[in-house]
Order: C-alpha cells, then sequence, then structure tokens
C-alpha cells in the first residue's frame, strides 16, 4: 500500500467529515456550498479505496452506503454546477470508438435544464457523462453493489448476467508452482495460462550438429 495514496486517502476522508461538521454546526447555512465540497471529498475518497483482498458484508456495505450517499448529494446539484465540479473530458472521437464523449454528454446535457437540480435521474446523468474520475467512481459503485449482490445470492452481477445470456465465465487459479490456470465456471473445463513471449525476445535453438 501506498503511504502517500493512504495520506490522501486520510485527507479526503477527514475533509468530508470536517464538512459535515462545520455544516452540523450551523444547519442554517445554505447547504449547496457544503454539498458541492462533499461531493467532490466523496468520490475523490471513494476512488482512493483499495481493493479489499478479505472483507465481510458489513465492509462492503459500508463502502457502497458511503458511495450511494455521496450520489445522492449529487442529485441536489445542477448540471451546471457539476460541470464545473467535474468538468467534461475534452475527448472528442467518441464516433470513432462508438463510446461517449464530449459531443455526447453535451447532447445528453442539453435534454436537461442546466439550472435545475438533476434529481431522480442522477444515475442516468452520470452514465452519460464524459470524466474521467465519475467513470472511475462508477466503477467503484458497480464493484460494491456487485459484492453485496454476490454475499446474498453466491454471484456477482456481471456473473448473474452472464449465466442468464449464455456467456461463460472464468475464475483464475494459481497452483502451488505458481502455474496459472482458468476455470470454466459452468463447465468446470480448465485451460492452462500461458504468457505470450515478448517480441524483442527470440528463442534462440541449440545447433543439431
Amino acid at each position: 500500500m501506498s503511504i502517500i495514496m493512504e495520506e490522501k486517502r486520510t485527507q479526503y476522508y477527514n475533509a468530508f467529515i470536517n464538512a459535515i461538521e462545520k455544516w452540523l454546526d450551523n444547519p442554517e447555512k445554505d447547504y449547496k456550498p457544503v454539498f458541492k465540497r462533499l461531493v467532490l471529498y466523496g468520490v475523490k475518497y471513494i476512488n482512493s479505496l483499495e481493493e479489499l483482498q478479505v472483507y465481510t458484508r458489513e465492509d462492503v456495505a459500508n463502502r457502497f452506503q458511503f458511495a450511494d450517499t455521496v450520489m445522492s448529494m449529487m442529485a441536489n446539484l445542477t448540471p451546471r454546477e457539476f460541470m464545473n465540479l467535474f468538468p467534461i473530458a475534452k475527448e472528442y472521437d467518441g464516433d470513432k470508438w462508438g463510446i461517449k464523449d464530449y459531443f455526447y454528454t453535451m447532447e445528453y446535457i442539453k435534454k436537461l435544464s442546466p439550472d435545475e437540480p438533476i434529481g431522480d435521474k442522477i444515475q442516468d446523468f452520470l452514465w452519460n457523462y464524459t470524466n474521467r474520475e465519475i467513470d472511475a467512481f462508477l466503477v467503484k459503485l458497480f464493484c460494491f453493489a456487485s459484492n453485496l449482490r454476490r454475499f446474498d445470492t453466491g454471484k456477482g452481477i456481471m456473473e448473474e448476467f452472464c449465466e442468464q445470456n449464455g456467456i461463460h465465465t472464468y475464475r483464475l487459479f494459481k497452483d502451488s508452482s505458481g502455474k496459472e490456470y482458468l476455470i470454466d465456471n459452468q463447465t468446470g473445463r480448465t485451460m492452462r495460462v500461458r504468457k505470450a513471449i515478448p517480441r524483442y525476445l527470440k528463442v534462440i535453438r541449440g545447433d543439431k550438429t
């Protein structure tokens, strides 16, 4: 674990808590500036979390609840305020690759009122938004939800989706000698993982003479 990353994670969390405490000391204060800080610190904190190697359902539930709370606060912001916090990424070749980009996001936002709270459209808004930090936040939120699902049903969200649509899923297994294998979750069959030899390496064969 990086000491610098740990320090940043602690700073983001403390800044988030301090913003709440200051607001609670003066609850009549306008909530909007507070929510902006909470959203900013909350996203950075969630994105700084490292994947837990061993965890309980409570661990995952706490992370999910924190991220879900941050998303609820985002719903109180207007599209214009959100863009000021997380500027749309200057990526313009979405049509070429079939992905969202600056133009795609702007077209989506034009359908909304720029100065009215995003409200119950927040999930749709985030999925149509182009910003690296927001993309990372959504991935974290999805992983938390999927891990919770795995505790309840034994399978994650994507595993259930793949199973329902006939798509095979695999688990990576490493034996005592360090060799890696992929296990087909549907058939139980295994296949050896062979790492490709870099192009700059050549196989030297011995002289047969």
